[in-house]
């Protein structure tokens, strides 16, 4: 896309403006119109009066210094807080979620110079019951959102409607007023936040949710509001500092925090979950860190792990963290039984315990929309403060190292030994609906990694996933130790002992058309068309256990199958197989600590099963025959009894699900 750069000069009609302070003013009745792709840079303070207006569907800086002042004022020239002024649009009304958006920054003008009311247009997909945002405006009160929102926000907690905002020290959701001791009654004052108050410089980076159950923010909305300065003392960097709250989750999550709220109806952790809940022999939601923009901008979370070459940086170099997730799903709440909160594929990247390295869905991860949210996760508890300020960036997608900050960035590329193949999942229309990544290195680990928080780069998926990766063995295919255990988003391997060796892909579902490949080295898309990689290989892929073939960016292939190998490395021992391959079956085992019992959780495409259990002898204890596959299966076990059994389970269309489980 063609970008226009317009640099503005004094433009002033029918008042007297002093240029240290004002350099573009709008007059009453007049309009300026930014338009998609366009770039205005304005080095001085910003105004508007009356009626005139700013229509931004495309990107504006303002960039002042001393007595600047960005304000929209009335005819009489006294402040102006109805908004109306200075609006940034989001371009396709159509489809507000998925549309190009305009932007606004403000920088070196401080904070009590900026007293414009700005009116932000804002959609975003549904996150489900609670609708995780940032505030990116001063002195706004919340009860403004009931109506700019339709959210009808009110103080009762758990009843849908109320805001509450995330608090990183204590890894819960507050209110107003922080209780003593545990409360004893939904009546305890200020377990919310007081829709009556208002935003103050402490909630520039916070992590608000909001009841959603009058909110549909996927359609369009208009936020309105003064914007928050950069540069504020102690506002612009913000500490990741671990929690001074011991982490006693209980079984299963089951303990209680202030609020009397379980923790696993709010806590979930998509990197480090082989252990749930257990923090003595994993992080399982620990060292978490939950923000949101402060910007009228993007911000570009892709360098923060390290130190960038040169002179250009953005002031963080986080060494040990692990990932970014953004954009909860299905998030679900009931005060009686409790809820859960999930993460969609494209929302989480991982970070390269090595190089501190992206790689997963970078561009959607990892650049944040203005009012998006995003989380945080280190590997230890080495505290690290981040720097917002230089993070922001107008393009949807995340900046070259190196790249400076100015209007007129240079771009430029580098090299690197950690290559990625993402597999973009296509309807028939060609919309991605789905993508998971395999990513390879020296430095890498193949298989299961027992101490996931030191080194993997890892990501797992829900088994509902309609398309997925499994765990490998160091020989190559499934190891079937995991496969009933977790399904992978971002699956690692080691370069070298793991070259030419098969990862098992599966497609599930009857919307998938076609599968789209895009190839990464060191982090940056490889040109159009390139299969050799900086290792001097590349990667391949096999349909079903047929001849292997070479991968290039950008290829598209027919989805025929349900069954794919992965390889980096001219593949071996492969053979053509003129059998099609049965697809693997997304049905678990696992324990649910509600009810005290492992269950059977079917593969939503089975319509029955069988269920066999045999205990460490070989016993046959269980066997239920043309069990209906539309509900969980309890496992009915003597808890006193500590031992292993072997669950056996044989869907209607063949496949078998193997899995060990131990009672303690």
């Amino acid at each position: 896309m063609k970008k226009n750069l317009l640099t503005i000069g004094i433009l002033a009609t029918g008042l007297s403006v002093q240029a240290q302070t004002v350099l573009l003013h709008v007059d009453d009745t007049a309009k300026m119109y930014v338009s998609n792709g366009t770039l205005v840079y304005n080095g001085g303070g910003l105004q508007t009066r009356g009626s005139g207006n700013i229509d931004l569907h495309g990107n504006m800086m303002v960039v002042g210094s001393g007595s600047d002042v960005v304000k929209t004022i009335n005819p009489d020239a006294s402040n102006k807080f109805d908004g109306s002024n200075i609006i940034i649009r989001i371009n396709d009304t159509a489809s507000p979620v998925t549309s190009p958006y305009g932007q606004l920054y403000i920088k070196g003008i401080a904070q009590g110079n900026i007293t414009g009311v700005v009116d932000k247009e804002y959609a975003a997909t549904k996150h489900g019951a609670y609708q995780q945002i940032g505030i990116p405006f001063i002195g706004k009160t919340f009860s403004s959102l009931s109506t700019e929102l339709a959210g009808n926000f009110n103080n009762l907690r758990w009843q849908g409607r109320e805001i509450l905002k995330w608090s990183n020290a204590n890894r819960r959701f507050d209110g107003s007023i922080i209780p003593n001791s545990p409360i004893t009654s939904l009546n305890t004052p200020g377990i919310t936040i007081d829709v009556a108050s208002a935003t103050t410089a402490a909630d520039r980076t916070a992590y608000f949710t909001l009841g959603a159950s009058a909110l549909n923010p996927a359609t369009l909305h208009t936020v309105k509001g003064v914007p928050y300065a950069d540069g504020i003392t102690g506002g612009n960097t913000m500490s990741l500092t671990p929690s001074s709250i011991p982490a006693t989750f209980g079984a299963g999550g089951n303990n209680r925090n202030i609020y009397q709220e379980k923790y696993n109806t709010y806590i979930y952790d998509p990197f480090d979950n082989a252990t749930p809940w257990n923090v003595t022999t994993s992080s399982f939601g620990q060292f978490f860190y939950q923000f949101s923009n402060p910007y009228l901008t993007n911000i570009d979370l892709s360098m923060i792990g390290f130190t960038e070459a040169g002179s250009v940086n953005d002031n963080n170099a986080f060494n040990n963290i692990w990932g970014i997730v953004v954009d909860p799903q299905s998030v679900t709440f009931n005060n009686t039984t409790g809820g859960t909160t999930s993460y969609a594929g494209p929302q989480m990247v991982t970070f390269d315990p090595g190089t501190h390295k992206p790689m997963g869905s970078l561009t959607a991860a990892l650049v944040v929309k203005p009012l998006g949210t995003f989380k945080v996760k280190l590997r230890d508890a080495t505290p690290q403060q981040m720097d917002f300020d230089n993070l922001r960036r107008f393009s949807s997608a995340p900046r070259v190292e190196g790249t400076s900050y100015s209007v007129t960035a240079a771009k430029n590329t580098n090299t690197g030994n950690i290559k990625q193949l993402g597999v973009l999942a296509l309807d028939a229309n060609g919309n991605q609906i789905g993508e998971t990544y395999y990513v390879v290195a020296p430095h890498f680990t193949t298989g299961n990694i027992p101490d996931a928080h030191v080194n993997s780069v890892q990501a797992m998926t829900t088994t509902s996933a309609i398309i997925q990766t499994f765990e490998e063995t160091a020989n190559g295919s499934i190891d079937p130790n995991y496969s009933s255990a977790y399904r992978l988003y971002i699956n690692e391997a080691n370069e070298s002992n793991y070259l030419g060796k098969r990862i098992d892909l599966s497609v599930f579902g009857q919307n998938v058309a076609s599968l789209k490949f895009e190839i990464r080295d060191n982090v940056n898309l490889v040109p159009a068309a390139t299969h050799l990689l900086s290792g001097g290989t590349g990667f391949y892929y096999t349909v079903a256990n047929g001849q292997a073939v070479q991968i290039s960016q950008g290829d598209v292939i027919p989805v025929t199958n349900s069954s794919y190998g992965l390889y980096y490395g001219a593949p071996q021992n492969v053979t053509l197989d003129t059998n099609e391959a049965k697809p693997l079956s997304r049905t678990v085992v696992v324990y649910n600590p509600n009810i005290k019992n492992y269950i059977v959780r079917f593969d939503p495409a089975w319509k029955s099963a069988s269920v066999e259990v045999f205990d460490a002898s070989g016993k046959l204890v269980i066997s239920e025959k043309s069990v209906k596959a539309d509900a969980d299966y309890v496992i009915r076990l003597d808890s006193t009894l500590k031992t292993v059994y072997v669950v056996k389970v044989v869907g209607n269309d063949g496949n078998i699900v193997n899995t060990k489980i131990l009672i303690k």
